[in-house]
């Protein structure tokens, strides 16, 4: 009988993407400005590609490189970390182009939306939730499962971020409810569903000198290309702001993650901690990027979100497992906290109006006093969207979780190992240093080590062995 299990994965993607096909097919269009037309390039058009583009492809190199490789740092599972990264990245951005045409940029009287390199820009951050989500079940789930948790948290993820912008106007401009808080949450509560007794005892949950180091180049590039993510859909002084206090603070969390790692760690670094908490200061900077909080406030702002993350990784993270959730790559730590960091960040910055900036956003649509809404008002709503995400982020999950146990989708093979997976090389192609040096051993000593010694010591040595 023909086991059918091996291809429900293409199949699967072949189905979901004729339906990405007919949709983008007969419902987006093109959208373009020239930049002939611009006279006030502090509020750019829509549509003009010069303004955009080049953060888009930050972000994109975040998306596809940043999250690849910081994934790939078990030792038997670097394939997969970063050869699901790049499908399931590639799949997301499908899907949430779609998803938010139809909610964010629904034209009612053309019956399309529209597709520019704003909407690539907001795509790739729908593609950075799931990512981090697929982050707390690495190694723990298959492929088609990923896919199908990927489907299902785009729809969640769009309508939480529309109903916190629109209706809301919850000032977010680095993502870091919507995208990171509401990410990891949603992640941690899938692995809760998926708990096995099992993956704690696994041999295979590793790294190794190699894998560490592909890691941290993941690391460097999410560094360097964290500002264009906190910036990339904004304008005027609120991209420098973005900009700037972004890049602050991340430098912060490298001093504060450098700091307490050597501090839990008694007098030696971690490269779990290096790894990830040093980027904590970019997820913690995310609500309040834009406003005016002085260099010295992304500092404050960047070096607790480095410190705290260390500690959530030391502390917090062997807590998890007691109560059946395994993080296999501390989302939790690096954007569960800091992203609630940020969230407490805007509460606190909404009291100050001119400081936040969030009166800049505000439209008749939104509740309790549109454009005329108070500093208490607001700083409440900053409060409700940050519920509003956990508890979509919660239960979004728990259901997704529910629907990826289906024995039908459960994965049958050992967690953490490429080899079920993947075509790995032949041994005899990957020889280590230790097969090697015994090979060379066979083949060209006519005399084994230990009498070649003995018999060097016998000719040429004038004292005795």
């Amino acid at each position: 009988m023909l086991n059918y299990r091996p291809y429900l994965f293409p199949f699967v993607l072949f189905l979901l993407q004729m339906v990405f096909i007919f949709l983008l097919g007969f419902y987006s269009q093109y959208e373009y400005y020239p930049i002939s037309n611009v006279t006030d390039f502090e509020n750019p058009p829509r549509g003009l590609v010069e303004f955009y583009y080049s953060m888009f492809t930050d972000i994109h190199v975040m998306m596809f490189i940043g999250f690849g490789f910081l994934m790939t740092f078990l030792s038997h599972y670097s394939y997969s970390a970063i050869g699901f990264n790049f499908i399931l990245c590639a799949f997301t951005v499908e899907w949430a182009l779609i998803m938010r045409g139809f909610i964010f940029d629904w034209d009612a009287s053309k019956q399309k939306f529209l597709i520019d390199v704003e909407s690539l820009s907001t795509a790739d951050f729908v593609s950075a939730s799931i990512l981090i989500s697929m982050g707390a079940v690495l190694g723990q789930v298959s492929p088609l499962q990923l896919i199908l948790m990927a489907f299902f948290e785009v729809p969640i993820q769009v309508v939480n971020e529309w109903i916190g912008t629109h209706f809301f106007c919850a000032n977010d401009a680095g993502e870091s409810m919507f995208v990171h808080v509401f990410g990891a949450y949603f992640g941690l509560a899938v692995a809760f569903v998926l708990f096995r007794s099992n993956i704690l005892d696994s041999p295979l949950e590793k790294s190794r000198y190699t894998s560490d180091l592909f890691s941290i180049i993941g690391t460097m590039f999410l560094f360097c290309f964290w500002p264009s993510f906190n910036a990339g859909t904004t304008h005027g002084v609120e991209r420098l702001h973005a900009i700037t206090n972004t890049y602050v603070s991340i430098c912060a969390s490298v001093i504060g993650a450098f700091l307490m790692s050597t501090i839990v760690r008694k007098g030696k670094l971690d490269m779990v901690h290096i790894q990830n908490s040093t980027l904590a200061g970019g997820v913690a900077i995310g609500t309040v990027a834009t406003s005016d909080i002085g260099f010295h406030g992304a500092m404050i702002i960047g070096t607790l979100a480095g410190m705290i993350s260390v500690l959530g990784f030391h502390s917090l993270l062997p807590k998890l497992q007691r109560i059946h959730v395994h993080d296999t790559c501390g989302v939790n730590n690096l954007h569960g906290m800091p992203g609630l960091m940020a969230a407490i960040a805007g509460i606190i910055i909404a009291f100050f109006g001119n400081r936040s900036g969030y009166l800049n956003h505000l439209t008749d649509v939104c509740l309790t006093g549109g454009k005329k809404r108070t500093n208490n008002i607001q700083s409440a709503y900053q409060v409700a969207a940050l519920l509003l995400t956990l508890c979509m982020g919660v239960v979004g999950g728990l259901i997704t979780g529910s629907i990826l146990r289906l024995p039908i989708f459960v994965q049958k093979y050992e967690n953490f190992e490429d080899e079920p997976i993947w075509h790995l090389p032949d041994e005899g192609q990957t020889d280590d240093a230790g097969s090697l040096n015994k090979n060379l051993d066979r083949r060209f000593s006519v005399i084994p080590t230990a009498n070649l010694n003995k018999n060097l010591q016998k000719r040429f040595s004038i004292f005795p062995a």
